[in-house]
């Protein structure tokens, strides 16, 4: 008996359907990649140079056209580019024409070049110079071989990055200014053709260093306008040169004496001036005046007359005091001068008078010369001393003395005695010698000798090889009572030495 196979249900259909489906989007999804890959694989590396600007670019262009197309270039552009399909490494430069905006008069014209001078612009743009005519770059002067600016290139500014050939630049300002053709006729000369930018006679005058003097006639009128085939006239004054206060003024006038000529520039002499050829004399072309300006002065010259100082004694004032009886005035010595100037420079000067208009006078100190005992404890008892003295203190013993032990004066003092402690060297202009003395750290001593280097107020205390000290310092020392004779005593110490005050 024959079997049947059961009906197939429309669920088992659905599950075989899946798996095709799979499978054809598979399919889809491998054959895009592929042709992903394939774009990608065929994609070529190009530099594209933009101005001296370097660009790598990746592209899928077959030639130098397609990979330009559309880019923002101007037909006065160049590229250099290979010829035929692109390939890796290929390099495409692109310099870019600059803009130059020329001006002339009220017209303006837009140029792209690549010229790099003012001259080659113009030949390019077929614009001719004539006679007279001002060129004016950026606001500058310049002429047909002046370079142009570089060209500055601007982004857009959208705030994106662009590539280079998007950007733009702002033209380069070039403006003509046109001469215009006139005649000027200079007094006896022959006429003459100028061709001249300026708007005014007296611009288009200076520009052609045509000078007109004060005393000139110029038709039309300086401050007049400038038109285009005008004649100007000028009728010249007489040149002259004025020598005056040290200048040389060279001018033109209508006058016809020498006097008159001085008056119309306002230069008349005055007082004892000079002036050469005389007033009266006639004027003729290129005549040389000259005006010495003359003038005196009397002057008053003070001098300082210095006054002396006087010391004078007092036997009221204490000794080693001074007191101020006058403090002295300078005296002033007058001249009466009379002084020549020409041309401001002065050329002689002579004294009339002089005098002593305040004597000086002199400034008068007192010293003192009065001597009173005064008194001093010491660990050698109560002293009374007739005088203290500030005086720098040196030491010395025999061996240091500078004296050689051969020669028989050796360890002896001035007075005969042998160098000892208690000796002292002074300088008996000062001090007396057989004077006895305190000196405070030292002890009692007797002025005994002298020395070399003991000047002023310097005192060399004496001591034996054996108990030498080292003194270098000020000290107060104190002369003991009873006073010396008044003939010996220096009532006026000296101003020496002047060692720093350094105390012990």
């Amino acid at each position: 008996m024959a079997t049947t196979s059961p009906p197939v249900t429309r669920s088992w259909q659905r599950v075989k359907t899946i798996p095709r489906r799979l499978w054809a989007v598979g399919m889809l999804l491998t054959m895009v990649l592929a042709a992903g890959w394939g774009y990608v694989h065929h994609l070529r590396e190009v530099t594209v140079v933009v101005d001296g600007r370097e660009h790598r670019v990746r592209t899928a262009a077959q030639t130098v056209s397609a990979l330009l197309a559309g880019l923002n270039l101007r037909p006065e552009d160049r590229v250099i580019a290979p010829t035929g399909a692109l390939q890796d490494g290929h390099r495409v430069t692109i310099v870019r024409a600059r803009p130059v905006q020329v001006s002339i008069g009220d017209d303006t014209t837009l140029y792209h070049t690549h010229a790099v001078t003012v001259g080659e612009v113009l030949a390019e743009a077929g614009l001719g110079l004539l006679p007279g005519d001002v060129l004016w770059l950026e606001g500058q002067p310049a002429d047909l071989d002046t370079p142009l600016p570089t060209a500055v290139w601007t982004a857009p500014a959208d705030g994106l990055p662009h590539p280079a050939w998007h950007e733009t630049a702002q033209p380069i300002g070039l403006r003509i200014v046109r001469s215009r053709k006139i005649t000027v006729v200079d007094g006896k000369a022959l006429p003459i053709t100028l061709y001249t930018t300026a708007t005014t006679v007296s611009e288009a005058l200076a520009q052609a260093e045509i000078a007109v003097y004060e005393g000139d006639s110029v038709f039309p009128p300086l401050a007049s306008r400038v038109r285009p085939g005008q004649r100007i006239v000028i009728r010249r004054s007489l040149p002259i040169t004025v020598e005056v206060d040290g200048r040389r003024l060279s001018t033109r006038t209508r006058a016809t004496t020498v006097g008159a000529a001085l008056a119309a520039m306002d230069l008349a002499p005055v007082g004892l001036d000079r002036v050469v050829p005389p007033l009266h004399a006639d004027l003729r072309p290129h005549t040389t005046i000259r005006l010495t300006r003359v003038r005196e002065d009397i002057l008053y010259e003070e001098t300082r007359v210095p006054f002396r100082t006087v010391l004078v004694p007092d036997d009221e004032l204490l000794i080693d005091r001074q007191r101020v009886v006058h403090p002295g005035t300078e005296g002033i010595h007058r001249k009466r001068v009379r002084v020549r100037f020409e041309d401001g420079i002065e050329v002689s000067r002579v004294v009339e008078d002089d005098w002593l208009a305040v004597p000086p006078r002199d400034r008068v100190i007192a010293y003192g010369r009065k001597i009173v005992p005064q008194t001093l404890e010491t660990p050698e008892g109560t002293l009374t001393y007739w005088r203290k003295m500030r005086v720098y203190a040196n030491s010395y013993s025999p061996a240091r003395s500078g004296t050689s032990p051969s020669a028989p004066w050796y360890g002896r003092t001035r007075i005969g005695l042998p160098l000892r402690k208690g000796l002292v060297a002074v300088d008996p202009a000062v001090i007396p010698m057989g004077q006895r003395m305190y000196v405070p750290g030292y002890g009692l001593a007797m002025a005994a000798d002298t020395g070399g280097g003991v000047r002023g107020r310097h005192i060399d205390l004496g001591y034996e090889d054996a108990d030498y000290v080292s003194w270098h310092w000020w000290v107060d020392i104190y002369l003991l009572w009873p006073p010396p004779p008044a003939y010996s005593i220096n009532y006026l110490l000296p101003d020496y030495p002047r060692f720093p005050d350094r105390g012990r």
